[in-house]
């Protein structure tokens, strides 16, 4: 439920049609679908379609036929693309960028990489292939199962006009590390940047964003592969030179950063950064944040300007904080969005997770231990909690603050749970889609906006998924609900045109996919 595909560029292809406004759509002879394996097609924050993958026949034993369908924002049809293609094939992820479709399929007949990239009149534009060795299989696998159909892209991103790029984790003997890969959807061009510093031996890389020529990353660095301290690194790669233009590490820093949300600065060349700051002498993997830090830095990495936010003193004005960040029954706080309104005010989407006991687990432990064997559950849990909503002045300064309540559900009940760190239980979450912020849509200005995101209500009145938004008119801020209840195998919710949402529902049983749209409020 959390996959999106945001764009920069438009879909005049869809505005071109003219075709009838309608609110229900069909679509039979579905065999199989993924929902990770859809997404909307967005210009500028604003609805324009949405395109949908899935296996629409099986041709014989090795072959299947595949259908790409793509709707326009009143659930018309435009295109209908269909291939055929190995039994084998496994779309790993998709991606739009503006005037393109690029997907990543994992090809086990002939272990291969492919990335296909489509232009939006069906016609296949250009093929990459790349064979994938032990060094990069054995971590395919692992994103294969780590990655749900509720997860968010990971590994392959947009970069507007110019093409793709994909961030992916290598091993190659003790060490891990990573690489990138650059797709354009221009011309037939690909290129794949490996860091060759010795200190990125021991690596992990994650994508925040992109400029008209910057990649953008966060990067964990350690010295050998059991240590456990990592250093927090900004990395901008420039996708026209090849080149690393920047690594921010903050070494002659009073603290250091951890970014994990990246924005541009309207009608300037920079970027704002927002992530966790530590102590100087802190362990980043293990200890608590102090706070949040706001950096505003050019394009060659000059840091322009530093804000920090502490937990202690300034959001404890707005939160029932205590001084590790930790906000009373909601726990630490992961940030999803960050949102520029006219009034130079900034609003910051956040929601909590918390380390709770598992009575389940600690009784699965209790007995494994009395047979003398080992048991992977947890003697705790992760559990997701509230939505917050930050407000930031022209100074980048914390100026109010907004819990909105929601029910608390189970989000790792491993072990995992009980060792892993606040940032790494995270990230995590994030990427095996636990957390319940689904997307925000709204003026290109963000002079207006929803936040929206999914819930499960267990009340005398309803029990079962709500789909809820906190909408901002310019001055004040409301809410509202839909009670989502279905016979479906699955469903998925989708942003749609202002004041709607897209509900798509797969019920296996009639082979068959329904979208709706259905009103806010």
């Amino acid at each position: 439920m959390k996959r999106k595909f945001w764009v920069a560029s438009a879909f005049m292809l869809l505005a071109a049609t003219g075709l009838r406004a309608q609110n229900k759509l069909s679509v039979e002879n579905v065999r199989s679908v993924y929902l990770r394996n859809n997404g909307t097609i967005m210009e500028s924050n604003q609805i324009k379609g949405y395109f949908f993958l899935y296996q629409s026949d099986k041709i014989d034993r090795k072959t299947n036929e595949y259908t790409l369908q793509i709707l326009d924002q009143n659930l018309n049809k435009v295109r209908e693309i269909k291939f055929e293609d190995s039994k084998q094939l496994n779309l790993l992820e998709a991606a739009y960028n503006g005037n393109s479709l690029a997907f990543l399929f994992k090809n086990a007949d002939t272990k291969a990489l492919d990335m296909k990239v489509y232009s939006l009149e069906g016609k296949l534009k250009y093929t990459y292939s790349r064979e994938y060795s032990k060094k990069t299989d054995d971590l395919m696998k692992r994103y294969e199962t780590m990655h749900t159909d509720e997860g968010t892209n990971q590994n392959v991103h947009d970069l507007g006009e110019q093409g793709y790029a994909s961030v992916l984790p290598v091993r190659e003997g003790k060490q891990r590390t990573y690489e990138v890969d650059y797709y354009s959807s221009q011309t037939k061009k690909q290129w794949t940047y490996t860091p060759m510093d010795d200190e990125e031996r021991y690596a992990n890389a994650e994508f925040l964003g992109s400029t008209d020529s910057l990649i953008l990353l966060e990067v964990f660095k350690k010295d050998r592969a059991l240590s456990g301290k990592a250093t927090a690194h900004l990395v901008g790669i420039n996708f026209v030179t090849k080149k690393k233009v920047f690594d921010i590490d903050n070494e002659n820093d009073n603290y250091t950063f951890v970014p994990t949300s990246v924005v541009p600065v309207r009608g300037k060349s920079e970027m704002m950064v927002m992530g966790s700051y530590f102590e100087k002498d802190d362990n980043i993997l293990k200890d608590f944040s102090k706070g949040l830090a706001i950096y505003t830095i050019d394009s060659k990495g000059k840091v322009v300007s530093k804000t920090y936010n502490s937990w202690a003193e300034d959001f404890a004005k707005y939160l029932p904080l205590n001084s590790k960040g930790k906000i009373d029954n909601i726990g630490f706080v992961f940030i999803h969005k960050l949102i520029q309104a006219p009034n130079g005010k900034m609003y910051v989407v956040g929601e909590g997770y918390k380390r709770q006991a598992n009575a389940g687990g600690i009784a699965l432990t209790a007995l494994s231990a009395m047979a003398g064997s080992t048991s992977n559950a947890g003697v705790t849990k992760i559990v997701v909690t509230d939505m917050v909503l930050m407000e930031f002045n022209e100074k980048n300064k914390v100026s109010n603050a907004t819990i909105y309540e929601k029910t608390n559900n189970n989000a790792i009940t491993s072990n995992m749970s009980d060792y892993g760190s606040q940032h790494a239980l995270a990230t995590y979450l994030k990427m095996i889609g636990s957390f319940d912020y689904e997307f925000t849509t709204g003026e290109v200005d963000n002079s207006n906006f929803s936040i929206c995101y999914s819930d499960w209500v267990r009340s005398s009145d309803y029990k079962g998924q709500t789909f809820n938004a906190i909408r901002f008119n310019g001055t004040k801020f409301t809410t509202d609900k839909i009670e989502l209840k279905s016979k479906a195998s699955r469903m998925k919710v989708f942003p749609a045109k202002t004041g709607s949402v897209m509900i798509m529902e797969y019920f296996r049983k009639d082979k068959r996919l329904d979208f709706r749209l259905e009103k806010l409020g």
